[in-house]
């Protein structure tokens, strides 16, 4: 259990997230127009939205596909627990993006159409940054993970159609 969470605060998308995430502090004025975020909140809640369902949607799959044989198969190469753990977390983050995206807009959604500009601080969009991003990353690592879940099928099928025909 120590080594997956050190997969998940010790990994690529988290660092690239990151560094991101510094970028956008470094370069964004430090206040920030609600018409200009407005959109960028709605694309944002679109896009999760639409993955977070379709992740669930492969995560029941994935949950679902092996049978008993093939799951102790992974099992004893240690995969299919941190398969399964990655999905989870993956989700969980997805659910969080999504979550953070929503009450992001909900704030500027008053003030976009208001007469007086309202300004943001830049601290918020770079949370807002960092959260997106690293949900997005990590749902692409996870479709990694489900491709050599699928890749390892493959062999279990060719592993136990050799022991059938001895």
């Amino acid at each position: 259990m120590k080594k997956a969470f050190k997969s998940i605060f010790i990994s690529w998308d988290i660092a690239v997230a990151a560094i991101v995430a510094v970028g956008l502090y470094l370069w964004l004025p430090s206040l920030i127009s609600a018409n200009i975020l407005k959109p960028i909140y709605e694309v944002s809640i679109s896009v999760l939205a639409v993955i977070f369902s379709v992740f669930f949607a492969a995560l029941a799959v994935l949950i679902t596909a092996g049978d008993n044989e093939f799951v102790r198969f992974l099992e004893e190469e240690g995969l299919y627990r941190r398969i399964i753990f990655t999905f989870k977390v993956t989700l969980v983050l997805l659910f969080i993006a999504l979550l953070v995206s929503i009450l992001s807009f909900v704030m500027v959604l008053p003030y976009s159409e208001a007469q007086t500009q309202f300004l943001y601080g830049k601290e918020q969009v770079v949370m807002f940054a960092f959260i997106s991003l690293y949900a997005l990353l990590a749902s692409i690592g996870a479709t990694m993970d489900a491709i050599k879940y699928a890749e390892f099928r493959a062999t279990y099928l060719e592993i136990t159609k050799e022991s059938k025909q001895k």
